[in-house]
């Protein structure tokens, strides 16, 4: 099944939505994360909603192509979250994204090594 994640992103960038090709979700279902072409046939690229520091403004949502920087914007949309769990210690990586998860948190980058950080307790883009 192919979900069109249109989002509108409120601040500071617009997030063009992914057409969602896979996915995952970390251990403690925090965190969703979506990959596919960015826009509609755009290149590469992952987004991932942070639900526990979603607000009003929406849901939290990290999000980068396979080359160049990383983004934040609150979503007003729900990622898909009827992926496998990405557990800690494994890895998942699809054209240029990698992704690891750990208890501390999940670290994602792409070929540039540009990249974000998130847990429920700190989020970093790098």
């Amino acid at each position: 099944m192919i979900v069109l994640a249109l989002v509108v992103a409120l601040v500071p960038l617009k997030f063009p939505g992914i057409l969602v090709k896979g996915g995952f979700v970390t251990p403690t279902r925090n965190v969703a994360c979506n990959v596919g072409p960015l826009g509609k046939g755009g290149a590469p690229a992952i987004g991932c909603s942070l639900f526990s520091a979603s607000s009003p403004q929406g849901t939290a949502t990290w999000w980068m192509a396979a080359t160049g920087r990383a983004h934040f914007a609150y979503a007003k949309a729900d990622p898909a979250t009827d992926f496998r769990t990405l557990r800690y210690g494994w890895k998942y990586s699809w054209r240029g994204i990698a992704c690891s998860s750990a208890r501390a948190g999940l670290t994602c980058r792409n070929k540039s090594r540009h990249g974000f950080f998130l847990s429920r307790q700190k989020q970093r883009i790098f």
